[in-house]
């Protein structure tokens, strides 16, 4: 079993009105999914599971940001 970890959605530039995500926001992290190399199933704090994001979208939190 893979740890979960939270994120930080890091979008780039042009792409924020496009996805159910913020710059910033926490998220969820369960892992890449396999049969589809680069991307991700993550889950935000409503509880809603998100599946296909690229993996490049998501980061780890600084120190700070936790």
């Amino acid at each position: 079993m893979k740890v979960m970890k939270v994120m930080i959605v890091d979008l780039p530039s042009g792409y924020e009105d496009k996805y159910p995500f913020k710059n910033g926001e926490n998220v969820l992290f369960l892992g890449e999914i396999k049969n589809m190399r680069g991307h991700c199933t993550v889950v935000n704090r409503d509880g809603k599971v998100f599946w296909g994001y690229h993996t490049d979208d998501f980061r780890n939190p600084t120190e700070d940001e936790l």
